[in-house]
């Protein structure tokens, strides 16, 4: 007997239990979480750790809730290639988090991490509150395993 593929949501509207998420709702669910939280003045909420900020949107036009993190290392130019090595090395091995460097317009490198997801149909709160927990798990998960890397390399990078 072949199993039941699973039933697709009705088309006659979203169910009950599905809300479209929003910047209030997040703070709820940070509120609930006990973190705090603050808005930068391009609108996005932010967390501050002892090593990185976070970064929440819900991007409306394109239905996409994402999280960036920025770790408060900085590298030259001259240690780019080494630092992509690095961050190859997480993006081959691990998945959940995009990790990647960007350089900023005083010309030096810093570390980005993103995730995102898609939220075109709305998602049930206990999916957005377990999502944004796990993302900031996955900030500081990466924090942990970034610092032991960038030690095993030679590459520290100046504090923020």
């Amino acid at each position: 007997m072949e199993a039941e593929p699973p039933s697709s949501p009705s088309s006659s509207g979203p169910h009950a239990c599905v809300v479209r998420p929003d910047l209030e709702l997040l703070e709820d669910v940070l509120d609930q979480l006990e973190i705090s939280s603050f808005r930068d003045s391009r609108g996005r909420l932010g967390t501050r750790w002892p090593c990185f900020s976070l970064f929440f949107t819900i991007d409306d036009q394109d239905d996409v809730f994402s999280a960036r993190t920025i770790y408060d290392h900085f590298f030259s130019v001259d240690d780019k290639p080494e630092l992509c090595a690095v961050l190859d090395e997480w993006n081959r091995d691990t998945t959940g988090l995009k990790v990647y460097s960007a350089t900023d317009d005083d010309g030096s490198v810093i570390i980005v991490s993103e995730a995102m997801m898609r939220i075109d149909g709305g998602v049930t709160r206990e999916q957005f509150a377990a999502s944004t927990a796990i993302w900031l798990g996955n900030a500081g998960s990466f924090h942990l395993w970034l610092t032991q890397r960038l030690s095993l390399s030679g590459l520290a990078g100046e504090p923020f």
